[in-house]
């Protein structure tokens, strides 16, 4: 059986929007990637100071996101799995799943440029390939010096995906949420629906905690 190329997005996605999907979407394209995994987050050991909603909430938004993509799919393996989240844990399950797959995992600049201080991240260089975003505003100087120290130094597999620029980000859209503000064509309509019916993000929200 021929191996597949499979791409692993993963995140917070609080909330995914629109320069998550598009990021995801230029990678499977430019990579030809077979299949892209999304994987919402658990206990992040990154963000626990953060106020962040459950799993469930945001695995349920990026199923909503993702509908229509048949190169798209969404796993519950970090929202399920007890204790504290990490990434290398998520692809040794991953490898398990999939054996004989090549695994691709796709991050933002900012994530690579801090890898170095990730759990066991020189076991994540010999598990998968490192897609990583270029935007038009990032450093890319700053860039490609990280990356070329940690491919002669870890021995890692780093690729570029071009995306453009978006601004968008998830602490915008919280942000516009909590100030009444709309956050229509950030995120998919189904997920705006979504946040307003669990009322996740809004100031009555943070009020009652």
């Amino acid at each position: 059986m021929k191996s597949r190329k499979i791409g692993i997005m993963g995140g917070t996605f609080n909330p995914i929007h629109y320069a998550h999907l598009l990021l995801a979407e230029n990678a499977r394209e430019q990579f030809g990637l077979d299949r892209i995994i999304f994987i919402p987050s658990g206990q992040s050991y990154m963000k626990e100071d953060e106020d962040i909603p459950s799993g469930e909430f945001r695995y349920q938004m990026v199923k909503m996101a993702i509908q229509g993509n048949p190169y798209f799919t969404c796993s519950r393996v970090e929202i399920d799995r007890p204790g504290r989240t990490y990434t290398v844990d998520t692809l040794h399950q991953l490898q398990r799943m999939y054996p004989g797959d090549e695994l691709f995992f796709i991050m933002g600049a900012d994530s690579l440029l801090s890898m170095e201080s990730w759990y066991q991240f020189e076991d994540i260089f010999q598990m998968a390939a490192i897609l990583v975003a270029v935007r038009d505003d990032t450093d890319e100087r700053a860039l490609s010096d990280a990356a070329e120290r940690m491919k002669t130094r870890y021995l890692a597999d780093i690729r570029m995906v071009m995306t453009g620029r978006m601004d968008i980000s998830s602490t915008m859209i919280r942000e516009k949420i909590k100030t009444g503000k709309s956050v229509r064509y950030l995120l998919p309509e189904d997920c705006v629906e979504y946040i307003c019916l669990k009322n996740l993000y809004s100031q009555q929200q943070e009020e009652r905690v």
